[in-house]
């Protein structure tokens, strides 16, 4: 699941594009066309790229997002023949879209259409007017209902993840833990040896450790609850031992780690980057959780 996908839902992020000059005409040579996309045959009128829950995915709006999308990606000088197959990731992020706008309705959220207008002018006002707001819509492939219908379902997604997000605590167990990183294991256990003999633990993390982004701060890796670091092991390591002990060595895809924890607390308040990290997940296992449960057909 691509959370960074729903970052783009935000008020924000749809005003932005709307003031974007990449998607406007700014990148060199021509437009992107639309891709001529073949499905197999459905049982509706207008062919389906997809539907999610009974609710379709035209081919055709399929065809203008991946535009869309081609056309973010030159601008931002990305050579398209080194994204791979993408248009089976452009397709799934538009699913994910439609799975979370729909759960967020079923629990009974709403947009308003006063919401969507306010929005909508906006984007109006930030091309300039009329003229240039249709233009902009034209240049990407949307008309004014689909780009309005767009905008509810961002809308939707964002309300739900924030209540999603918003169900997170602020305050967790928490360690506070420091380590020495070598590439040896036989070197991590000779310096597993000094420190249980009472070596200084700063003085070999500034001689041995490998870890760059710590080693000026005696290996610290400050406080932080499960669920955070980016090396399991690690933290694994230092939420099964109390204040001064040291673990065994520990190997992970970086090395070998003798981690030992300074200091715990049951409830401690959150760091404002840890509860975005939390927050994150809570969201991606809702997400992944509501794609589970969805009925998704895939007709491309």
């Amino acid at each position: 699941m691509k959370l960074a996908r729903f970052c783009a839902f935000c008020t924000i992020g749809i005003l932005a594009a709307c003031s974007w000059t990449g998607l406007s005409g700014g990148i060199s040579g021509k437009p992107t066309e639309t891709p001529t996309i073949t499905a197999t045959s459905t049982a509706t009128p207008e062919p389906l790229a997809a539907k999610v829950n009974g609710e379709g995915i035209t081919l055709e709006e399929f065809a203008h997002e991946l535009s869309r999308y081609e056309k973010a990606q030159q601008q931002s000088g990305t050579d398209l023949a080194n994204l791979g197959d993408y248009r089976h990731g452009v397709l799934n992020s538009m699913i994910e879209e439609h799975v979370a706008a729909q759960a967020a309705v079923a629990s009974g959220r709403s947009v308003l259409d006063d919401q969507v207008d306010t929005l909508v002018e906006s984007c109006r006002q930030a091309r300039g007017g009329e003229t240039g707001f249709m233009a902009w819509l034209n240049d990407n492939y949307y008309t004014l209902e689909e780009f309005r219908e767009s905008i509810r379902r961002q809308l939707l997604v964002q309300v739900a993840t924030d209540g999603v997000a918003s169900q997170v605590p602020i305050t967790a167990e928490q360690v506070h833990a420091r380590h020495i990183l070598v590439g040896n294991v036989d070197l991590a256990n000779a310096l597993l040896s000094q420190v249980t003999g009472g070596a200084d633990f700063a003085k070999l993390v500034s001689t041995y450790s490998q870890d760059f982004s710590t080693r000026e701060s005696a290996g610290d890796l400050g406080w932080f609850p499960r669920g955070v670091l980016t090396v399991p092991e690690v933290e694994a390591a230092a939420f099964s031992l109390q204040p001064g002990q040291t673990s065994q060595v520990v190997k992970s895809r970086l090395g070998y780690h003798i981690v030992q924890t300074l200091e715990r607390e049951s409830a401690r308040a959150l760091s404002p980057s840890a509860l975005e990290i939390l927050r994150r997940q809570a969201v991606e296992q809702w997400l992944e959780q509501q794609m589970q449960k969805a009925n998704i057909e895939i007709f491309i």
